[in-house]
């Protein structure tokens, strides 16, 4: 069965805490994945949904997501935006695997 996933990100792709975020934002998100059981859910090519609030911050350093989760096959899970929800400056984003 296929899962889904959530994050609140910077920019740059540093995890941002979910319990900062408006209330809004937080019951768009639902409750966040955390990395190591979203990069198994990314590596099993197991992920329908991605949920991400784009936070309107740069981090920086060696915590950004700079390279790419590994899949099984190698190959890159193509997913599509299917929806935006603004929430002041954050924008909350729905990726569906395609």
């Amino acid at each position: 069965m296929k899962q889904r996933a959530a994050a609140a990100l910077t920019w740059d792709g540093t995890r941002f805490p979910a319990q900062r975020l408006p209330a809004k934002a937080r019951a768009f998100l639902g409750k966040s994945t955390p990395p190591a059981k979203l990069a198994a859910l990314i590596a099993a090519q197991n992920l329908a949904e991605l949920r991400i609030c784009w936070v309107p911050r740069l981090r920086g350093g060696d915590n950004v997501l700079t390279a790419p989760f590994t899949t099984s096959d190698g190959k890159r899970i193509p997913f599509r935006l299917v929806r935006t929800v603004p929430f002041g400056d954050i924008l909350g984003a729905v990726y569906r695997r395609v």
